[in-house]
């Protein structure tokens, strides 16, 4: 890829959708997003991109540019009223600096010069992988300088100025952060190993170390030689490394073995300052927002290769007792990498035998721990659990407030990657047996996130009944206190929310869908119940998602097994957008319902899913009774076959005369389908009213060779409807019909079912 065209094309379409939107806006990003993907490509290919200008050409690479072509023109001019002669883009580059390049393009050059410029506005804002210059490049050809069309300008930053001590001090922290910048071997995006998921500070997330061995041109620039530095060069390195943000403090100070070894009084001078370099770039971190838990692993990670760190941490808090700041984290940090670096053996004689273990910061003890565990010394894991749990009883707060976290955080690794069951077991008595007793709040808090965990790690191995046991007992526990306590309370039904997490009741249903069906309903059903109206709405939820059968069959038995606790849940699914699960819940309803559910049920009559319809059918006549004839009746005349049939079995159980003159006329009706005249016929002897014999005899007429008689099945419905009526004129016309009847299939037929009419 070598063609700058749809480089060029592509920043000048971002260039006008900043100005036209917000940054925030998708076109706008949409256009950077391409743009930086065509300028990774390029990079990728070509290593670098170097666009200057002269007067109105353009040069990309030493190339020269099409004048005329309006992407490059629109380019170039942009560049020019900006005092900007050339730029170039570096491999690495984020989208946020073409983002930012683009906006500084956008700014007016009277604002841009209130800022200090382009070069400082790109500065300020981090970028890294974009320089610009303002030199002013002419073409050179051969030590001339001029004229030649097809020569490119050397591309090289503005000489370093030299009129005073303060511009020549700019000048090297300028040339010292292009530097670094390059050798920084921190990753651009994502937090550092080891961070926090939250920590929000982005020179943080870029912590790590600099490549400085790239810095002794600087350090000869600054008149360095291989001894140590003058007290003048000092107080000069002093004033350059001091001015640098704090970001680029904390790198260099990660780098410092990478100095170079000439000139020596580089390294010298540098390695001297540090321990106040440190400590500005601390209390500048601090002030600008960042805590010491952000702070501690970078720090540590500078101290760690020093030899003689305790000079640079005792550095550290004298500027911070001097600024008014807390001093305990500095020294905590050289505690810890003591501890850091004591052998296995040597770490456990101080806790079992030496009584360290309380000295140890959480994050210590908790690692310490997750060694031993990872290391199967389960004996000593086992030991120091038991010095935590005895601490729980302590009439020291402070003690007991340590033993708890500690506790807590080796209650996650119950599921992963889990504790000897020893350990789990005595960890879930005493905790259970704490959350009883403390009587402080705070430290209380932490017993129940312990629970939490270890409740968790009971769903996730199917173990639903210690689930319900456990909190049984809590509730207990709390019932028989001699004094009413709202936060305890509050405490055990924040346990009970923790296990109705959706990611833990889908543990559930999973397990429900993994056991045989006898197991599911001994093991799983229970538990639902158990968890109430939160495992109702996610078994409806899961209802209305699932697209395998056998599945769905599954969590229909399992909202089934909830009984009437299910029924605001199945009315609000009824007024879902998925037709299936609407069915489902009317099925449900079919069930668990009562006649409240009714006025509902009836709007869903005319519902557009036909297999919807055919449901509310079946909910309708089951819940209303009597009440639902005049609705289904009224569905008779406007809706499709297969509903029409569950309406006449439906009117059919019901036994509704009031359904009579419909069905009768239904059963006449020679224009419909065959089945549905069969179907009403069988209604009508369901309903088995003597109104309906007028009917029935007119439809036994046989066909003959001048009459237009009746379908066997039609005759075959009507006789079956005549032997359920019973009434002696029903069985006259059976005994008139068989009589006359040739011999045959159908003869037979109407006798047995004379026969059956006069045994009932």
């Amino acid at each position: 890829m070598n063609d700058f065209v749809p480089v060029a094309q592509s920043l000048s379409v971002s260039f006008k959708a900043l100005q036209m939107y917000t940054d925030q806006h998708p076109r706008a990003q949409q256009a950077i997003a391409a743009t930086h993907a065509l300028l990774d490509r390029w990079l990728l290919e070509q290593g670098k991109l170097q666009f200057v200008t002269t007067g109105n050409k353009a040069f990309v690479d030493g190339e020269a540019q099409n004048p005329k072509n309006p992407h490059i023109a629109t380019l170039v001019r942009v560049l020019s009223e900006r005092a900007v002669s050339g730029f170039s883009f570096e491999p690495g580059i984020l989208w946020q600096e073409i983002l930012i390049f683009l906006q500084a393009l956008s700014t007016k050059p009277s604002v841009l010069e209130e800022q200090g410029g382009f070069e400082e506005v790109l500065r300020a804002a981090g970028v890294l992988h974009i320089k610009v210059a303002k030199t002013r490049y002419q073409e050179v050809t051969e030590g001339k300088e001029g004229g030649s069309d097809d020569k490119a300008p050397t591309f090289s930053p503005a000489a370093p100025p030299s009129s005073t001590p303060e511009n020549l001090i700019k000048f090297i922290q300028a040339a010292l952060l292009s530097a670094i910048a390059k050798g920084t071997g921190a990753p651009q995006g994502g937090p550092r190993a080891g961070m926090l998921e939250g920590d929000d500070l982005d020179f943080l997330k870029g912590f790590g170390p600099a490549d400085l061995s790239g810095l002794g041109p600087l350090g000869r620039e600054l008149g360095l030689g291989e001894g140590m530095p003058t007290p003048s060069q000092l107080g000069t390195l002093r004033q350059v490394l001091m001015g640098l943000a704090p970001e680029v403090q904390l790198n260099l100070l990660a780098g410092l073995n990478s100095l170079p070894e000439h000139p020596a009084g580089l390294g010298l001078g540098v390695k001297a300052l540090a321990g106040e370099l440190l400590a500005a770039a601390t209390s500048s971190s601090l002030a600008q927002g960042a805590t010491w838990h952000q702070l501690r692993g970078p720090i540590q990670d500078i101290l760690r290769p020093i030899p003689d760190r305790d000079r640079l941490v005792r550095t550290l808090a004298s500027h911070l007792r001097m600024s008014g700041l807390d001093t305990s984290q500095a020294e905590a940090i050289l505690r810890h990498l003591e501890w850091e670096e004591l052998s296995l053996e040597s770490r456990l004689l101080k806790v079992l035998e030496g009584g360290y273990l309380y000295e140890l910061s959480l994050e210590e003890r908790l690692a310490f721990l997750r060694e031993l565990l990872d290391l199967r010394r389960f004996n000593e894991f086992l030991h120091i659990q038991e010095v935590l749990l005895e601490t729980l009883t302590s009439n020291r707060p402070d003690l007991r407030m340590k033993a708890i976290q500690t506790l807590a955080g080796m209650a996650r690794w119950a599921e992963e990657p889990g504790l000897p069951s020893a350990s789990e077991g005595s960890l879930t008595d005493s905790l259970r047996a704490h959350f009883g007793w403390e009587p402080d709040p705070l430290i209380h808090r932490w017993t129940v996130e312990g629970l939490e965990s270890l409740l968790a790690a009971l769903i996730y191995r199917g173990e639903f009944g210690a689930v319900i046991s456990e909190l049984t007992e809590l509730e207990g526990l709390c019932a028989f206190l001699e004094e009413q306590q709202p936060w305890r309370t509050n405490a055990l039904a924040g346990l009970r929310s923790s296990i109705q997490r959706p990611e833990l009741l889908d543990l559930a249903i999973a397990r429900a869908f993994a056991l045989e069906r006898e197991q599911m309903i001994k093991e799983v059903h229970p538990y639902f119940e158990f968890i109430g109206d939160p495992m109702t709405r996610q078994l409806v939820l899961r209802l209305g998602e699932e697209t395998d059968r056998a599945r769905r069959g599954r969590l229909v038995e399992a909202v089934r097994s909830m009984g009437s606790t299910s029924l605001p849940v199945l009315m609000e699914a009824l007024g879902s957008p998925a037709w299936y699960l609407v069915r489902n819940a009317l099925t449900l309803l079919s069930d668990l319902g009562d006649a409240g559910c009714v006025p509902v049920i009836i709007t869903l009559l005319r519902h557009p899913e036909p297999r919807v319809r055919r449901t509310a059918v079946r909910a309708l006549w089951k819940l209303g009774g009597p009440v639902a004839e005049p609705h289904l009746v009224a569905q008779m005349k406007e809706t499709d076959g297969e509903t029409m049939q569950e309406i006449l079995f439906g009117l059919g159980q019901l036994r509704s005369e009031s359904g009579l003159p419909q069905v009768m006329e239904l059963a006449q009706d020679k224009r419909v389908l065959l089945k549905l005249r069969v179907q009403a016929l069988e209604t009508l002897g369901m309903i088995a009213s003597p109104m309906a014999m007028p009917v029935l005899q007119e439809c036994m007429r046989r066909k003959g060779f001048f009459s237009a008689g009746e379908p066997t099945a039609v005759r075959m419905a009507a006789a079956k409807a005549l032997a359920n009526l019973g009434t002696p004129e029903a069985r006259a016309t059976l005994h008139k019909v068989a009589e006359s009847e040739p011999k045959g299939e159908e003869r037979e037929t109407l006798l047995r079912l004379l026969n059956r009419s006069v045994a009932l």
